[in-house]
């Protein structure tokens, strides 16, 4: 069985990489030029709580458990329910409309 996702899901520090981080950290104006207009400048700060939300941390990801299921599926042990996925996408599907 094989279910394809159709939105894809992406995490904030996949988005931004830590240079752009640190770079808006040590810079805090930044200024534009725009098209038929004079110089546009900006104050832009982040606060350190943003800052370390952006990090991802070893907390993310529940390591063991991973290898937990990567162990049952290795052994023939892991169950999958197919009318728990079944009702999860008809909800999804019925919150969609």
């Amino acid at each position: 069985m094989s279910i394809d996702a159709t939105k894809s899901v992406t995490t904030i520090s996949g988005l931004l990489k830590n240079d752009v981080v640190n770079e808006q950290q040590k810079n805090e104006t930044a200024s534009v030029q725009a098209k038929n207009c004079v110089n546009v400048s900006t104050n832009v700060s982040i606060t350190q709580h943003s800052i370390d939300l952006l990090h991802s941390t070893d907390k993310d990801i529940d390591v063991e458990k991973i290898e937990q299921i990567k162990q049952a599926i290795t052994n023939g042990s892991w169950v999958i329910d197919t009318h728990k996925i079944a009702d999860k996408l008809i909800e999804q599907l019925l919150k969609n409309i």
